[in-house]
């Protein structure tokens, strides 16, 4: 049998008094630490999220305001005007609601998309097409509402792509 080393036996010096007091302390900041670190990401990641939820909202009010300026313009299509007061009256018409929505889409120059700028450009442009033709006292064809309309529809994919609208797709 092996006899026991003398210094094994000695007891261990014992731990000053506050060095518990400094491991808790010392765990305890580290728990108060992550704990402000976690809540403030998730307070970051709400605000970012609340933050989109308000440009989606101005970008879609800014969607309505257009299109209902352009339902005043279209308004006019299947109207065959010939006396020439009520052809200025279309005009001038025409002419605010064009105003409006050039209103609608200088808002959308600052919180749109680039590609929902150029919609909004591309829509801008064929509404002012139908309107200067009634300038001009001319009844717009099938050619200049079909530009229209097609504007129109590209302008709201546009939109949805900007403020993350998913498409319903119909399960296969």
């Amino acid at each position: 049998m092996i006899s026991p080393v003398p210094s094994a036996l000695v007891p261990a010096a014992p731990v000053p008094w506050w060095g518990i007091s400094v491991i808790a302390g010392s765990f305890l900041l580290a728990g108060a630490l992550l704990a402000f670190l976690a809540i403030a990401l998730s307070d970051r990641r709400k605000l970012n999220r609340e933050d989109r939820r308000r440009w989606d909202r101005e970008v879609r009010d800014t969607y309505l305001e257009i299109t209902r300026h352009l339902a005043r313009i279209t308004a006019f299509r299947y109207q065959a005007l010939t006396d020439e007061d009520d052809r200025r009256v279309r005009y001038h018409a025409g002419a605010d609601a064009l105003a409006g929505m050039r209103e609608q889409v200088a808002m959308l120059e600052v919180i749109g998309t680039p590609a929902l700028i150029s919609k909004a450009h591309e829509l801008e442009d064929r509404s002012g097409a139908v309107v200067s033709l009634w300038h001009e006292l001319i009844n717009p064809g099938k050619p200049e509402y079909r530009a229209l309309n097609t504007a129109r529809n590209e302008f709201l994919d546009a939109v949805k792509d900007a403020i993350r609208v998913e498409q319903y797709q119909p399960p296969t």
